[in-house]
């Protein structure tokens, strides 16, 4: 569920577009999802998987970090913030 996020300084448009295009990833051509990949390897460094994965798949972050073994959200949280605003305008 799309969720303003007053802390991203990205307008609520664009991240509810963020957040639906990403949601798509799955059907996106292989191109896109490399891009997507990658924008998340760059943002996220070693979490990079765990964002990729809370981005594209609409779990709560707190699943995610259990998936994941991560301790605290705030780090998902934080690489989501760069997600967001590195987001290509061409995506």
């Amino acid at each position: 569920m799309f969720r303003y996020k007053p802390s991203i300084p990205v307008p609520y448009d664009r991240q509810g577009y963020i957040y639906f295009k990403s949601l798509t990833y799955r059907e996106m051509p292989p191109g896109q999802q490399a891009r997507i990949r990658g924008l998340c390897e760059r943002t996220a460094g070693s979490l990079s998987q765990a964002l990729l994965e809370y981005v594209t798949t609409g779990d709560s972050v707190k699943s995610v970090c259990q998936r994941h073994h991560i301790a605290s959200p705030t780090s998902i949280y934080r690489a989501l913030k760069r997600y967001y605003v590195h987001f290509p305008a061409d995506l």
